[in-house]
């Protein structure tokens, strides 16, 4: 269907259907930029695995980082 068909029946329907609608297409666009985003980071978390698995980077222990950042944060 031709966008401009589209929008003029659209245009055509009482208030609550086109806010009804509004709300499906915005949602739609949500759900699409949120599929990017996890699409990007399962490539960041990827590469970081793989960075790991090749030796290019080391593991730290989760608490003894906060712990730093925490220490960090009280200095600061």
């Amino acid at each position: 269907m031709d966008q401009a068909i589209l929008e003029h029946e659209a245009m055509r329907l009482p208030p609550a259907q086109r806010a009804l609608l509004a709300d499906a297409l915005l949602v739609s666009l949500d759900d699409e930029a949120a599929r990017e985003v996890e699409s990007a980071w399962a490539t960041v978390a990827e590469e970081r695995l793989a960075a790991y698995q090749r030796g290019e980077v080391g593991a730290s222990d989760g608490a003894a980082v906060l712990g730093r950042l925490r220490a960090g944060l009280k200095n600061a």
